[in-house]
């Protein structure tokens, strides 16, 4: 069956999640990068709609330089059904890697792919940092979480 993207339909989380602590302290390890954040109960910025950031399921994650950047992406989309990820932001979108950034960035989607966005319809603010989603189970489980980066490191 075919992995559904959940958005913000489990609601607000009341506390961190331990999978999703967990993916982001190996992901800026991996990367040399910086925890700008998971777990905060706030809206989208500039919508009334929950975050995902408030499920507890979603992390912010800023690399050093624009290549590496470019690699955070690339790794979370090679191993999405590994970690069960669900969405990532690339909020620069010059693919590769040498800029100047255009357009509004673009988005993954499970079950989707990459969408180019546009004035209309973007994920916010332009910048370096990576946004990345995950599963309810993956959010809840840092057991599969290393495994998972376990099983990635092998590959």
């Amino acid at each position: 069956m075919a992995r559904k993207y959940t958005g913000t339909k489990d609601g607000a989380s009341k506390g961190k999640r331990e999978g999703t602590e967990t993916f982001q302290r190996l992901l800026c390890k991996r990367f040399d990068s910086r925890n700008l954040g998971t777990w905060v109960v706030r809206n989208m910025r500039g919508k009334t709609a929950l975050s995902v950031h408030a499920t507890g399921r979603a992390g912010d994650t800023m690399p050093k330089s624009r290549k590496s950047a470019l690699e955070i992406v690339k790794w979370l989309e090679t191993h999405a059904e590994l970690f069960e990820v669900e969405e990532i932001h690339d909020y620069l979108f010059d693919i590769d890697g040498k800029g100047p950034a255009v357009g509004y960035g673009r988005g993954w989607r499970v079950g989707r792919g990459w969408k180019v966005w546009t004035a209309r319809d973007n994920g916010g603010p332009g910048g370096l940092w990576i946004h990345w989603e995950i599963s309810p189970r993956m959010a809840d489980d840092a057991t599969a979480v290393r495994a998972a980066w376990n099983k990635a490191k092998a590959l």
